[in-house]
């Protein structure tokens, strides 16, 4: 009976593991990279000079709201972020239909910077969260993944709950190829295995309370909690703006930031969006591990105040808890480096299940070409979009800086190379050459990977005076792809001969 229950999970970890898997090793690779989503594209705008984040000025919010209105008058949505630690700049911003973008102006006088036009970190992050899909098919799809990689963890978690111990001690990353590669998988597995679990849960709980229907038990949005109206209206003695089709300029940002930060008490805000009639000013959420959206309401017209939501109960603290958990908006530098080596380790860990399951049937299934396609799709997925990746960053550096549509054309040199190689993996299966596909692939990888620094240099797009320890960690963790991808050629080489 027992032997029957493990074979059956092992099935169900197998084929359930390879099929989501295919999709998840990216999910899980873009959400890795977004954890660093704003330094990415403050790599990727390299003209953006940055500092530490000083408190923005009365000129620069004025500008911000100026931009803000003129955005608006486009028929964009347009909101305003403010600097923070981690980003230390003002942001006019607006959604595309899949990343927030636009303007960037410096918080000391306000003017704005000659940025070139990118997707930058956003780009992952929506990859991550919907795979480019949409916030309905896409978010759908991943959650829908998530609920298989639950399965898929709980049955890896059955089969190999004897052996994972003697395993994990015995660790051989030198051995022969399927040792080494299930030895990588076990112990990624084992250490990594809680956060693997929330990051999965939060992600798919997340996900489930916007494609599921309305329940009774789900908390619901938060109730506004009134505060009372101050005696004097912050914008006292300011005379109504003029008015646009969008609504009025709005008053003066600053008083009425610095009462939004006195009524949620909270030491900074970071977030400013304008309706047609009302401000609303948000708590930045990077303090702690609750993502929250306290806000306080303001006229548009005058500036007086309106209301405040605070976040109240346990049920909603949980929600919040969670959102903190798996968004990870933290400003500690130690737990974003944590959540960056943990979801590397959980990609690793997708990947070379993806390898060991064509592993266990080269030799009896080797010749179907349900096989041959599995394999050139795990090809695409496993060097394709790291070669995509590093192509996109290649791009942002190559592509003029002027060139109308730029973000668009980074994005489809991205997908173009994604696509090529894995029709090429595709094509190299069919013909029995896979083996020859990974090296050819791999080679390439590194070349393009160890080259980018390189090409920062050459095209005077590094960022040597503003922030180079940016700079330096991303070609660093972009040399340190190349030299794995080297890694691993070479020794596909020595085994082939």
């Amino acid at each position: 009976m027992r032997d029957t229950f493990r074979v059956h999970m092992g099935w169900l970890h197998s084929w359930v593991g390879f099929l989501a898997g295919l999709v998840l090793t990216c999910v899980f690779a873009t959400g890795t990279l977004s954890v660093f989503d704003k330094e990415i594209t403050q790599w990727m705008q390299p003209e953006v000079s940055l500092d530490k984040p000083p408190a923005p000025t009365a000129v620069a919010l004025q500008r911000a709201a100026e931009t803000m209105v003129a955005e608006q008058e486009k028929d964009l949505f347009a909101f305003i972020t403010l600097p923070s630690h981690r980003d230390p700049v003002i942001r006019v911003l607006h959604y595309d239909g899949h990343e927030f973008i636009g303007p960037v102006l410096d918080p000391v006088d306000g003017h704005r910077f000659p940025a070139r036009q990118t997707a930058g970190g956003q780009f992952f992050f929506d990859f991550h969260y919907a795979l480019r899909n949409g916030p309905v098919l896409g978010c759908t799809i991943v959650t829908l993944l998530g609920v298989c990689l639950l399965l898929t963890v709980g049955s890896g978690i059955a089969i190999q709950i004897k052996a994972m111990w003697p395993d994990l001690i015995l660790f051989r990353p030198f051995g022969a190829r399927p040792r080494a590669w299930l030895d990588a998988h076990l112990v990624t597995g084992v250490l990594f295995l809680p956060f693997l679990i929330m990051i999965t849960y939060t992600g798919t709980v997340i996900r489930a309370r916007d494609i599921l229907p309305p329940h009774p038990f789900l908390p619901a949005q938060q109730a506004a909690v009134p505060v009372p109206a101050p005696a004097t209206p912050p914008a006292k003695g300011n005379t109504p703006a003029p008015t646009s089709r969008t609504g009025p300029m709005p008053p003066p940002l600053g008083p009425l930031i610095s009462r939004a930060q006195e009524i949620m008490h909270a030491e900074r805000c970071e977030l400013i969006i304008f309706s047609k009639d009302q401000i609303r000013i948000f708590r930045n959420d990077d303090a702690s591990l609750f993502l929250t959206r306290d806000l306080v309401t303001f006229s548009r017209t005058d500036g007086h105040f309106i209301s405040s939501l605070i976040q109240k109960g346990a049920a909603v603290r949980t929600v919040e808890l969670l959102h903190g958990l798996h968004y990870a908006r933290f400003s500690s530098p130690l737990l974003s480096w944590l959540y960056f080596l943990s979801g590397m380790a959980c990609t690793v860990l997708m990947g070379s299940g993806l390898v060991l399951f064509l592993m266990k049937r080269r030799k009896t299934s080797g010749q179907m070409i349900l096989f041959q396609t599995a394999e050139g799709l795990t090809i695409g997925v496993l060097v394709g979009l790291p070669l995509a990746i590093a192509g996109l960053l290649w791009a942002n550096r190559l592509l003029p800086a002027p060139m109308p549509d730029r973000m668009h054309a980074e994005i489809q040199v991205f997908f173009a190379l994604w696509m090529l190689s894995t029709l090429h993996g595709l094509v190299c299966a069919f013909k029995n050459t896979a083996s020859s596909c990974w090296r050819t692939q791999l080679t390439g990888l590194a070349f393009v990977a160890l080259g980018l620094p390189v090409v920062d240099v050459l095209t005077h797009s590094y960022g040597w005076r503003h922030d180079a320890t940016r700079y330096y960690t991303l070609d660093a963790l972009i040399i340190l792809m190349g030299l794995v991808a080297l890694i691993i050629a070479r020794k596909l080489h020595r085994h082939a001969s």
